[in-house]
């Protein structure tokens, strides 16, 4: 059994918690609960590079308690991601909602992360996207 350290934002808007599982040989796994937006967003990459550079450069961030996330979320997810390709790793999305999907889908950063497409309900696994989704037409 791993250790569990939560830590909230000032803004009281999002808490993230670090799944350090001893037991788990694979990538640090972050769960995010609540708004990356503006005003969480520097405090959350801070703590995203940190990880990076003492765990190495792999990372799990589970999204699945993601209410809300703004431009300035997705950049702190595109420069955690920067700095662990830079460092032979990369950031991976995990339980990605539809609504988030949606967003990176219109960014094109569904192309860059994995996981990046909206988990299927019922089975928790990623799924494909429609073709009337990925043209903006689907809801």
């Amino acid at each position: 059994m791993g250790t569990h350290v939560t830590r909230q934002d000032a803004s009281a808007h999002l808490v993230t918690s670090l799944d350090d599982d001893d037991d788990d040989d694979g990538p640090p796994r972050v769960l995010i609960t609540g708004e990356l937006d503006m005003a969480s967003a520097p405090v959350f990459g801070a703590h995203l590079a940190q990880l990076i550079g003492d765990r190495g450069p792999d990372v799990v961030i589970d999204v699945s308690s993601l209410t809300f996330c703004d431009a300035q979320g997705l950049a702190a997810f595109i420069a955690a991601d920067e700095l662990a390709h830079r460092r032979g790793g990369a950031v991976t999305l995990a339980g990605v909602r539809p609504q988030l999907a949606k967003i990176l889908r219109i960014t094109g950063l569904d192309r860059r992360f994995k996981g990046a497409q909206a988990a299927t309900l019922g089975d928790g696994l990623s799924g494909p996207v429609s073709p009337a989704d990925r043209d903006g037409r689907g809801g």
